[in-house]
């Protein structure tokens, strides 16, 4: 896999890809709580999130857009439980979850027996290591679940991962269904003459 250069348009990708992730899983979390009851809504929108994540990083392609992208949204996600508890430190969630990201893709992208399947082995491993990062920082403000997810992390930590790679694989089968071949994005991506913006 080559990277492309970061230009103002793919920036602009990021950041929308990004929004657009906290939104449906602040919309689509409330709904599914609302109806079916706290902790509930977690499969769904780690599913939805990992697709719009990886959609919008593949279309920018570039070097360190999972960081960005993962890190707006725990920057947007500050005031909510999304991510861990209210407050600044789950940014630095976030920054990590998006470098793990970030080094995953490029890992695995280089190894042909895994590069079809590397962004989902990347959201895989991502997701768990969010997982346990959120349990991290409950245990260090003394969050009053903190006791009873340390009891359960090293099942949900699995479970996690999987939604993460399923996630991972749908957005791949919905990039190349809907994205890889428009004329629009193939000029984003550089795979035209034309070039990117």
């Amino acid at each position: 896999m080559k990277y492309k250069k970061w230009t103002s348009t793919r920036f602009l990708v990021a950041l929308a890809f990004a929004a657009a992730a906290f939104a449906a899983s602040f919309v689509l979390g409330f709904l599914v709580t609302q109806s079916l009851g706290p902790g509930t809504s977690g499969v769904l929108t780690i599913i939805i999130t990992t697709v719009l994540v990886v959609v919008g990083a593949r279309i920018a392609e570039t070097r360190g857009v999972f960081t960005l992208m993962v890190t707006l949204f725990t920057v947007l996600a500050i005031p909510t439980n999304m991510f861990g508890p209210p407050g600044v430190p789950k940014v630095l969630i976030g920054l990590a979850t998006g470098m793990v990201y970030d080094v995953g893709w490029w890992v695995f992208a280089r190894w042909q027996r895994t590069s079809r399947i590397a962004i989902p082995i990347a959201a895989a491993l991502s997701t768990a290591v969010s997982i346990a990062l959120i349990w991290r920082l409950m245990t260090w403000i003394n969050h009053p679940r903190a006791g009873w997810m340390g009891t359960i992390i090293m099942y949900i930590a699995p479970v996690y991962a999987a939604l993460g790679f399923l996630g991972g694989m749908f957005a791949n089968w919905i990039f190349e269904r809907n994205f890889a071949s428009n004329p629009r994005v193939r000029v984003l991506r550089g795979d035209d003459d034309a070039g990117a913006a």
